[in-house]
C-alpha cells in the first residue's frame, strides 16, 4: 500500500508542476487589480470633469485643420475603449504563458510613461474619429459605456492578467508583447494623454470660452467695414448730377445709377439670406472647413468679371439719387441686424455650391457683402474716370 502511494506521488509530480505554472500560482495580485481600477476610475473622472459643460461650438472648435476637435478626441477615446473591452474579453481565453512575465516592473513603467510621452503618435485607421457624435452627452455616453464595462470586467475577472499576452508586430519593440495588465496600463495612460490634449485645446487663444466662435471682435469688424463702404458710396455719389447718375461708358455698360441699384438689390438679398440662415439650427461641424475671410476678400478683389444673377440685375428705372436711397435703406437694415443678432454667425450657414460642404457661414456671407461693395466702388470710379463722363 505504501509502495502504491509513493508511486502515485511520483506519477503526479509532473502534473503538479504544470498546475503550479499554469493556474495555481497567481502572478497578478489583488494589489494589481486595485491599481488598475484606481487608474481607470480616476482617468475617467478627470476626462469627464475636463469636458463638463462644454457646448457644441466648443467641442467642435479646432486650432487648425490638422488638429482634432474635442469631439474628435472623445470619440477616439471611446473607440479605443471599445477595442480594449473586446481585447480583454477575447484574450482571457488565450493559453496562459509565463515566458513573457519577466521584467514586468520595467515594462510597466514604459506603459505608464506613455501618458506624458512628447512624441506625437498616429492613430490607427480603426480608431480615427468619424464625426459620428455632435452632442457632448452622446460622446460621454459612448466613452463611459465602454470604460464602465472595462471596470466591471477588471473588478470581477478571475483571469491572471500577467499570464495572458497581447501580441503586435515585432518592430513595435517594447510594445510588441504586453501582458493584459500592461495593456490596461496603456489605456489608462492613453486617457491621460488625451485629457491633456483637451486641456491644450481649451487653452488656445482662439478657443470660444464664451461658447461662441463668432466673437464681439468679429461683430465690430463687420460693422466697421459695412459702415465704411456705406460712407464711401455716399461720398462717391453725393453730388452727382442727373446726367452723371445715368451716364454709360458704352451701350452695354451699367451707369452709376444701375451700379448703386445693383448694390441695393444685394442689400435685400443678403439680409434675407442671413436672416433665414440664422433661423436654421447652428451646424458647428462645418465650421473648420469654412473658407476664411482672406479668401473671400481676394476673390472679390480680382479683376475678372463676375456675372450678376438674374435677381440682382438692375432695371435702371430709378432716377438719380433714388438709387442711393434704395441702397442706403437696405444697408441700414443689415447694420441693424449685425448690431443686434445674438446668433453665432460662424456656426450658421447658407447653401452655396462649390464651397466646402456646399455651405457658407453667415459671417462669410457678410464679408462677401462689404467686399462686393468695394468691388463696385472701384467700378464707379472707373466710370467717373471715362473721358466722356459729363462734367
Amino acid at each position: 500500500m505504501k509502495y502504491k502511494s509513493i508511486l502515485f506521488l511520483i506519477l503526479l509530480a509532473p502534473f503538479m508542476n504544470l498546475f503550479s505554472q499554469k493556474g495555481i500560482t497567481p502572478l497578478w495580485t489583488e494589489a494589481d487589480r486595485q491599481l488598475l481600477l484606481k487608474g481607470l476610475q480616476n482617468t475617467q473622472q478627470e476626462l469627464i470633469t475636463e469636458i463638463e459643460g462644454l457646448n457644441e461650438a466648443q467641442i467642435a472648435f479646432k486650432q487648425d485643420s490638422s488638429n482634432w476637435s474635442i469631439a474628435e478626441v472623445i470619440e477616439h477615446l471611446g473607440t479605443f475603449e471599445e477595442l480594449l473591452q473586446w481585447d480583454l474579453y477575447c484574450n482571457q481565453f488565450t493559453p496562459e504563458q509565463i515566458e513573457g512575465t519577466q521584467n514586468t516592473v520595467e515594462k510597466d513603467k514604459i506603459m505608464t510613461a506613455y501618458a506624458t510621452d512628447t512624441v506625437k503618435g498616429k492613430a490607427p485607421s480603426v480608431a480615427l474619429p468619424l464625426g459620428r457624435f455632435k452632442k457632448l452627452s452622446d460622446l460621454k455616453k459612448y466613452f463611459n459605456y465602454h470604460r464602465n464595462q472595462v471596470i466591471k470586467w477588471v473588478e470581477s475577472t478571475n483571469t491572471d492578467l500577467r499570464k495572458h499576452v497581447v501580441y503586435r508586430p515585432s518592430e513595435w519593440g517594447h510594445w510588441a508583447e504586453r501582458d493584459l495588465h500592461q495593456y490596461v496600463l496603456v489605456y489608462i495612460a492613453h486617457t491621460t494623454r488625451h485629457t491633456q490634449q483637451i486641456q491644450k485645446i481649451k487653452s488656445s487663444n482662439h478657443f470660444p470660452k464664451s461658447g461662441k466662435i463668432w466673437s464681439e471682435e468679429d461683430r465690430k469688424y463687420l460693422l466697421a467695414e459695412l459702415e465704411r463702404t456705406q460712407k464711401e458710396v455716399r461720398e462717391e455719389v453725393d453730388h452727382l448730377s442727373y446726367e452723371q447718375w445715368h451716364f454709360k461708358p458704352s451701350p452695354e455698360a451699367w451707369s452709376i445709377g444701375q451700379v448703386v441699384e445693383h448694390l441695393g438689390l444685394y442689400e435685400r438679398i443678403f439680409l434675407q439670406e442671413a436672416w433665414l440662415g440664422t433661423e436654421i439650427a447652428p451646424q458647428p461641424e462645418y465650421y473648420q472647413e469654412s473658407l476664411n475671410d482672406s479668401i473671400y476678400l481676394s476673390w472679390m478683389a480680382e479683376n475678372t468679371g463676375h456675372q450678376a444673377p438674374e435677381n440682382a440685375i438692375p432695371m435702371g428705372f430709378m432716377r438719380g439719387r433714388d438709387n442711393f436711397l434704395f441702397f442706403n435703406f437696405g444697408r441700414d437694415n443689415i447694420l441693424q441686424f449685425v448690431r443686434n443678432t445674438q446668433k453665432d454667425l460662424k456656426l450658421h450657414f447658407t447653401p452655396r455650391a462649390g464651397e466646402p460642404n456646399d455651405k457658407r457661414s453667415i459671417h462669410g456671407l457678410l464679408v462677401i457683402h462689404f467686399s462686393h461693395t468695394d468691388r463696385h466702388l472701384r467700378q464707379i470710379k472707373r466710370i467717373k474716370a471715362n473721358v466722356n463722363y459729363p462734367e
